[in-house]
């Protein structure tokens, strides 16, 4: 069934998904108390609703912003020909398993550490940051010199032509070496968010990435002999600015102030 049978077995994956995360949360109502009488009305009180869009519209902007700066930086890649989107494909399919770790890691940051915040306990909530983001980072390390291992074998799998397979190993292998670095502004920033700094959010995952990252790719592509997996290499490692301004912003404790002052 082609891209048709992809979209559709996607489709029935969200279904099933949804369906048994309903169901566990309804036959444990004891445990989930949000969901009683969860539908014995749809009214919700404006100040909710303005609450919502107050947290929740950087976030979404966030998502919309990024998905586009991604599509725009494939189409920068582009132009240096079909074989270049090929092998994208084939690292970003490799790398997607690996990275399970550290977005697994993120959650759990934005769990642990907003447990604490809700409970009004900012030291330990500082603390429990701080190590996560240092387990995040080593486990990152591990994972990233397995997939470093594996970088010049996955290609092989594909039947398509040997350019392609070079390129894909070569990109798998730099995603592999900057996955610490991936690791570490992924757990930054669902600390900052379990703070409460939405906006905060927004500019440094999305704003970053259409004002930094989109425009140093276009230069790289369009203006320069650069080979491309210099360029993929570069546009990567400009990402260092971000941990750079993350540390900062994680060590300054501005992330978790406005909560504390709530909850006081």
């Amino acid at each position: 069934m082609g891209v048709v049978g992809a979209g559709i077995s996607t489709l029935i994956a969200r279904i099933i998904e949804c369906a048994i995360t309903v169901f566990w949360v309804h036959k444990h109502a004891a445990t989930t108390p949000f969901v009683l009488h969860a539908y014995r009305e749809f009214h919700i009180p404006k100040q909710l609703i303005k609450n919502i869009l107050k947290k929740g519209s950087p976030l979404m902007a966030n998502e919309i912003l990024w998905a586009i700066g991604q599509t725009l930086i494939m189409q920068a890649y582009s132009v240096r020909g079909l074989s270049v989107i090929a092998s994208l494909n084939i690292s970003s399919t490799v790398s997607n398993l690996f990275n399970i770790v550290y977005v697994a890691l993120g959650s759990a940051v934005a769990v642990m550490v907003g447990q604490l915040l809700g409970a009004n306990q900012a030291e330990q909530a500082k603390d429990t940051a701080r190590k996560l983001l240092f387990f995040s980072v080593v486990s990152c390390l591990v994972i990233g010199l397995l997939m470093f291992v594996i970088a010049p074998f996955f290609p092989e799998i594909y039947h398509t032509d040997q350019t392609v397979k070079r390129l894909a190993s070569q990109f798998i292998a730099i995603a592999a070496l900057c996955m610490p670095m991936y690791a570490f502004n992924h757990a930054s920033y669902f600390i900052l968010r379990s703070g409460g700094q939405t906006f905060l959010t927004f500019l440094f995952d999305s704003v970053f990435t259409c004002f930094i990252v989109l425009p140093l790719a276009v230069l790289l592509s369009t203006h320069t002999a650069l080979s491309i997996v210099l360029v993929y290499l570069f546009c990567q490692l400009v990402e260092l600015l971000k941990s750079g301004i993350g540390y900062q912003l994680i060590k300054s404790g501005k992330w978790i102030q406005t909560i504390v002052h709530e909850n006081n």
